[in-house]
């Protein structure tokens, strides 16, 4: 019986190996790995920090794939020999006829001084607790988003929790006693979404009141200062988005290029390797204007797709489908009930095509369906 060795159980991983056991029956077997037995949605982290909902109510165990007939391994990877199409799991080895490496990125705040010790880090799910305890402590001041590298996952998730925390300090009492603003290093405020796209997040953060500025790096993080190299920032409570790299095991695999990431085929997300793919955070596609292809689940998720696609297309000996077209999306909400829609057709020349749909309550509904709809399918009800 053939294998396929899916290294990774997030958006990208659980995609492929729902679509294989799909595509393929029970002829076909097919073994997910990851470290961490509970999956959740990044989206998560931000409702439960204003109290949209909880990190618990959108967690699935990934020992419920085993009903799906996917084998659910919990365990670390250790190498990876994409060669042999292989892994290290804890230091026992296991291969398939088919590699996806999945792995995702990490952020990494050590890579920000200062921040660890001064700030909190909401894009680490251990942080969620301290970060909404504090929050909860907060009575007003200078509330501080920093972006302070790249690339990180979800690029409108900082500015969607500026206006998240707007709404949420209002109903609190506390938004004209609060200072509200988020910065990036990045020289536009959403590079990914081009001049435009950056000038209407501007507007949304205006309407609201939340100062904004692009183009400041941080130096380093003191107790309560921001120091950017043209400058300062003030603060007493402090959200950090810190840059995200490639998992050590990823890093120092053959399959690793410039930074530790993956290159891949832009179409086929194959690696240099036969028969080895990957997919993901964990990966590295060049944009036409130069960008990366966006860290987002949805991205991911259709990488995933076309991957699995392609898998069980060679096993049946037959034509390979379509590319992956890099067309992508994501919603942003504005609070609980309002959101606006990005499209993306980011593999366009001479620079990525974006769409923004103006905010609406049927956009914020849709984004809690694009979980629940997502969480039935992958896991069952």
């Amino acid at each position: 019986m053939a294998r396929t060795l899916i290294l990774g159980g997030g958006f990208g991983g659980i995609s492929i190996a729902t679509e294989l056991r799909r595509e393929l029956g029970d002829d076909h077997e097919v073994v997910l790995v990851d470290r961490r037995e509970g999956f959740f949605m990044g989206l998560r982290k931000l409702w439960e920090l204003v109290g949209i909902g909880t990190i618990d109510d959108g967690s699935r165990s990934r020992e419920m794939l085993d009903a799906h007939g996917i084998r659910f391994l919990q365990q670390e990877v250790t190498a990876i020999a994409p060669g042999r199409r292989a892994a290290s799991l804890d230091g026992e080895t296991l291969d398939g006829d088919h590699l996806v490496v999945a792995l995702g990125a990490e952020p990494r705040a050590d890579l920000v001084p200062g921040l660890d010790e001064h700030g909190f880090n909401a894009w680490a799910r251990p942080e969620i607790p301290k970060l909404a305890a504090a929050l909860e402590e907060f009575d007003g001041g200078r509330l501080a988003i920093a972006i302070a590298g790249v690339p990180y996952k979800c690029p409108p998730a900082p500015y969607e929790l500026s206006m998240l925390l707007e709404e949420w300090l209002r109903g609190r009492g506390l938004r004209d006693a609060t200072e509200l603003s988020v910065t990036t290093l990045q020289p536009m405020l959403l590079p990914n979404a081009g001049k435009e796209g950056s000038v209407w997040v501007g507007e949304q953060l205006d309407e609201r009141g939340i100062a904004h500025a692009a183009g400041r790096k941080i130096d380093h993080i003191d107790d309560r200062k921001v120091l950017f190299e043209d400058g300062e920032l003030e603060f007493d409570l402090l959200i950090g988005v810190p840059p995200h790299r490639p998992p050590k095991v990823v890093a120092e695999s053959a399959l690793a290029g410039e930074g530790g990431w993956i290159k891949v085929d832009p179409g086929t997300l194959a690696t240099g390797h036969d028969g080895t793919y990957a997919v993901g955070d964990c990966t590295a596609i060049k944009l036409a204007n130069g960008l990366p292809m966006p860290k987002a689940g949805i991205v991911a998720e259709l990488e995933g797709t076309r991957v699995a696609a392609a898998i069980a297309a060679d096993l049946r000996g037959e034509p390979e489908p379509p590319p992956f077209d890099g067309r992508g999306y994501c919603f942003i909400e504005m609070g609980r009930a309002k959101a606006s829609l990005v499209e993306g057709e980011f593999f366009a020349e001479p620079e990525p095509s974006v769409n923004v749909r103006e905010p609406s309550a049927d956009n914020a509904e849709e984004k809690r369906r694009f979980e629940a709809e997502r969480l039935e399918r992958w896991f069952g009800k």
